[in-house]
C-alpha cells in the first residue's frame, strides 16, 4: 500500500500542499483588520484541503489493487463529503457574525449521509465486480452542494463588499468563477483541480482583504487619504460633485470627555458615511475630523438625497458636521477647482456654526 501511494503522488498534490503551507504561514504571521470577516474560517478551508489531498492519494493508491476495495470505498466517500466542506469554509469567512450559521452545515451533513449509504445502496456511486468505479444517478450531489455554496459566496460578497471599488472586487468574482470551472472539471474528469482552485481563490480573497485594509482608515473603516488621491486620478473625468465634511466640536469632546469619546464619535460618523457609500458615492477620512465624498456619475437629485440621509442620521446621533458641496456644473472640468470650492464652503459653514455656538454660550 505504501509503495502504491508513492506511485500516485504527483505534481498536482505538491502544488496543493505548497499552497497550504504558504497560506498557513501568511495566516499565522498576519491579521486581517476588517471586522466583517472571520479569519478563523480560512483554517477550515486549509484543513479540509489537506484532508482532500490525503484522501485523493489514498483512493488513487487503493484503486491500483482490488485487495484494497474497502479502503478505496471509504476514501471515495470521504472525498465527496469533504468537497463541499472546503467551499463552505470560503463562505464562512464572510458570513455575517450576527447571523446564525449552523444551518449552513446542514447540506454538508445531508450530503455525507447520502454518500455513506453507497456501500448498501448505490445511489451516488458503486465499485463493480471488475473493480471499476460506476457513478450513480445522484453522483453529482456533492458538486451541486459545492456550487450552491459558491453561488451563496458570490451573493454575500456582493452584499457585504458593495462599497468596494469595481476593479478590486472583480478579481474576487473571477477567482470564484474559476472555482466553478474547477468543480465542473472535477465532476467530469476527477482529479484534484478543485483543491488547488479553492486554495488559490482563498489566497486571492485573503490578499484582497489585506490590500483593502491598507486602503482603509483603521478607526472609521472609510477609505484613507492615500486612496482619496488615487481615486481623484482614477475617476477624474467621471466625478460630478465633491463634498468636504468636517466634524464640529471634536476638540471639545476630546477635552471634556476624553479621546475615547472622540473616537466613538468619529466611528459614528464613519457608520453614517458607510450608509451612503457605494459605487456612486465614495467616502474618505482625509484627516483627524476631515472627510471627503466623491460622487461618481450622480445626478443632483441623487447627491441631495445622499447628503440629506447622511445629515439626518448624524443629527439623530447628537453630532454635528459642516458640509461644503461643489458640482461639476459649477466648476467645469477642473476637479481641483471643485475641491477648493467645496473646502471653502465647508469652512464658511463651520465658521457660521462656531459663531452661533459662541453666541449661545455667552447667553
Amino acid at each position: 500500500m505504501i509503495a502504491d501511494i508513492g506511485k500516485v503522488i504527483g505534481g498536482e498534490h505538491y502544488l496543493a500542499l505548497m499552497l497550504v503551507v504558504l497560506f498557513s504561514v501568511i495566516l499565522m504571521s498576519r491579521n486581517i483588520l476588517s471586522e466583517r470577516v472571520h479569519q478563523g474560517s480560512f483554517w477550515i478551508t486549509l484543513l479540509v484541503c489537506v484532508l482532500l489531498v490525503g484522501q485523493h492519494i489514498v483512493e488513487s493508491a487503493a484503486a491500483l489493487d482490488p485487495a484494497h476495495r474497502n479502503i478505496r470505498l471509504i476514501a471515495a466517500i470521504a472525498g465527496y463529503v469533504l468537497r463541499p466542506a472546503a467551499v463552505l469554509g470560503f463562505l464562512l469567512v464572510i458570513w455575517p457574525a450576527k447571523k446564525p450559521k449552523w444551518f449552513l452545515w446542514i447540506p454538508v451533513a445531508l450530503n455525507g449521509l447520502l454518500y455513506c449509504i453507497a456501500p448498501f445502496l448505490p445511489l451516488t456511486f458503486a465499485i463493480d465486480n471488475d473493480y471499476i468505479f460506476r457513478p450513480g444517478p445522484l453522483h453529482p450531489a456533492a458538486f451541486a452542494v459545492s456550487i450552491a455554496y459558491l453561488i451563496m459566496t458570490l451573493v454575500m460578497i456582493h452584499l457585504r463588499f458593495r462599497d468596494r471599488r469595481t476593479g478590486d472586487i472583480f478579481v474576487v468574482y473571477l477567482s470564484a468563477v474559476g472555482c466553478l470551472g474547477a468543480i465542473a472539471v472535477d465532476m467530469l474528469f476527477g482529479g484534484v483541480a478543485i483543491i488547488s482552485a479553492i486554495l488559490i481563490s482563498s489566497l486571492i480573497f485573503y490578499l484582497f482583504l489585506r490590500a483593502q485594509d491598507m486602503d482603509r482608515d483603521p478607526l472609521t473603516r472609510l477609505w484613507n487619504r492615500r486612496t482619496f488621491y488615487e481615486d481623484c486620478k482614477k475617476y477624474k473625468n467621471t466625478i460630478t460633485a465633491v463634498a468636504s465634511v468636517d466634524m464640529n466640536g471634536l476638540k471639545k469632546i476630546n477635552d471634556e470627555l476624553g479621546h475615547e469619546a472622540g473616537d466613538r464619535a468619529l466611528k459614528t460618523l464613519g457608520r453614517g458615511f458607510m450608509n451612503i457609500m457605494g459605487r456612486k458615492a465614495l467616502s474618505y477620512r482625509t484627516g483627524g475630523d476631515e472627510f471627503m465624498i466623491l460622487f461618481i456619475h450622480c445626478s443632483e437629485e441623487e447627491i441631495q438625497q445622499s447628503l440629506t440621509a447622511f445629515l439626518d442620521e448624524i443629527w439623530q446621533s447628537g453630532l454635528s458636521v459642516s458640509i461644503g458641496l461643489a458640482t461639476h456644473t459649477e466648476c467645469g472640468d477642473s476637479l481641483e477647482q471643485m475641491i477648493r470650492v467645496s473646502d471653502q464652503r465647508m469652512y464658511e459653514e463651520k465658521s457660521q456654526y462656531y459663531q452661533r455656538h459662541d453666541r449661545r454660550r455667552r447667553r
